[in-house]
């Protein structure tokens, strides 16, 4: 059984989603801002955290990778990768606590699947929001970070995004999935792949 843990950052209504199997292997999924809460969140549920894995590379969805890395590996795509190591494109300094992060230890291309422990997680490229957005598909479950929200889509009027390419990759690549598929969007509550092909006005 693949257990989900939703961890929120109130501060921006920031979903960090803590993923692992019965074993207690698992993996984090954009850690942003609550350091000490996701923390917390591991503790209390017994996992060995063994991967982090971010959907791109905005501050809100990895300034805790810092703390949090140790001898835990970080994967996403390449341009995510990239763009950690700048302020401008991971948004830190807009946000007024500028970092820069070590590029990611396992770079992940679309189709890739990565195992850890009893999850099977695929990648999806998703460029849009950022140019190097990805979503993790586990299962029936799809962790769309700022790509696909509850009737609506991701921000792209910062750096690297582009309307055109989230709406494409929205349509290409998760609106091709199953219709019960789960959405565990970045921000707000989850929804589902044919909830939102009905009411999401923002893909068409």
């Amino acid at each position: 059984m693949i257990n989900v843990e939703r961890i929120i950052s109130f501060e921006m209504d920031q979903n960090c989603f803590l993923v692992y199997g019965d074993d207690k292997k698992g993996i984090l999924i954009d850690p942003g801002l609550d350091t000490v809460k996701i923390l917390k969140a591991v503790e209390d549920k017994d996992v060995d955290v063994l991967y982090i894995l971010l959907t791109h590379s905005h501050y809100d969805h990895s300034f805790s990778v810092g703390e949090l890395r140790g001898h835990k590996k970080l994967a996403c795509s390449s341009l995510c990768s990239y763009n950690l190591g700048k302020q401008s494109r991971n948004l830190s300094a807009a946000f007024g606590n500028p970092f820069e992060y070590e590029p990611a230890d396992l770079i992940l291309a679309d189709g890739d699947i990565l195992e850890v422990g009893e999850i099977s997680i695929k990648a999806i490229e998703t460029p849009g929001h950022t140019d190097g957005g990805m979503c993790f598909l586990i299962g029936d479950m799809l962790f769309s970070g700022d790509t696909l929200f509850r009737r609506t889509v991701g921000r792209c009027d910062f750096p690297t995004g582009n309307g055109d390419v989230l709406v494409n990759s929205i349509k290409t690549k998760l609106y091709s999935l199953p219709d019960d598929t789960a959405v565990y969007p970045g921000h707000g509550e989850n929804t589902t792949i044919g909830y939102e092909k009905k009411f999401n006005m923002f893909v068409t």
